[in-house]
């Protein structure tokens, strides 16, 4: 039998970093799932030219700029959603960075501490801001995007796989001070390696440069694709992740990883 598409009518989805990447597909395929969107990034001309575009495509959008690592501005983003629709149902908290593809001493001042405050403080701003209103309301999905060096730290980007581990512990605990509430469903969404501007534009430092040589092909073994993600997002904005929380939903599991990894093998012979 063929499984029930996900309708997310009537529901309110608020995406941060969604005005391109791995964000902005997912607020495209939420929309087309019939969800109303509120798309943020912290360039506002991003931002005007996002919601142009998806209302372009028949998408319910509001754009609101909005700087995570401010704890001020997500809560103004909350604020704003509610003001313009009266509820959210789905908060993704997606907005990143890498920083510096460095050795950890490499790394300018300042630039370790920035990927720590948008990634792992934006998630943690987004989760405490939304959170209240979701429990008042006993209904909500919360989505926060994890990445490289979630299970294992990623040589040359430290504060980015600090990061992305600090999300996954984050979610879980979360998830373990309120798992007698299950009507809230607070999850990790791991992409896997997706060729955005974030994995196309490294900023390399010193001799980290010449590892980075070896990423494309990298890419091309692991890589996957944003609509890939906003499909899985799709999934766990949806009725499947009831009653879930404390789960991360991975686009490459390792039997996959493991898959593409002697398919590639077997073509180099």
């Amino acid at each position: 039998m063929a499984k029930q598409p996900v309708s997310l009518g009537g529901r309110v989805a608020v995406i941060t970093g969604g005005t391109r990447g791995i964000g902005r597909a997912i607020a495209e395929r939420f929309g087309a799932a019939g969800a109303r969107v509120v798309v943020s990034s912290s360039r506002p001309e991003a931002v005007e030219r996002a919601a142009a575009e998806l209302r372009a495509r028949g998408v319910e959008t509001t754009g609101v700029p909005c700087d995570v690592a401010e704890r001020a501005q997500v809560e103004a983003l909350l604020a704003r959603a509610l003001s313009t629709y009266g509820q959210v149902d789905v908060w993704v908290n997606n907005a990143a960075i890498s920083g510096p593809f460095a050795a950890t001493v490499d790394v300018p001042e300042g630039a370790w501490e920035r990927v720590i405050q948008v990634n792992l403080l934006g998630c943690y701003y987004g989760c405490a801001t939304v959170l209240p209103h979701m429990l008042a309301r006993r209904s909500g999905k919360l989505i926060n995007l994890t990445g490289g060096g979630y299970k294992r730290a990623q040589r040359f980007l430290s504060a980015y796989s600090a990061s992305k581990a600090g999300i996954v512990r984050l979610t879980e605990g979360l998830a373990r001070e309120h798992a007698d509430e299950k009507s809230v469903s607070i999850n990790v969404l791991a992409p896997g390696i997706v060729d955005t501007d974030m994995t196309n534009e490294w900023e390399a430092v010193g001799r980290a440069a010449e590892a980075l040589k070896a990423f494309p092909r990298v890419k091309r073994i692991f890589g996957t694709t944003a609509e890939e993600t906003a499909e899985l997002a799709l999934h766990m904005a949806g009725p499947a992740t009831d009653g879930v929380s404390g789960k991360v939903f991975e686009v490459m599991p390792r039997h996959r990883a493991l898959w593409r990894l002697a398919t590639a093998a077997v073509g180099r012979r």
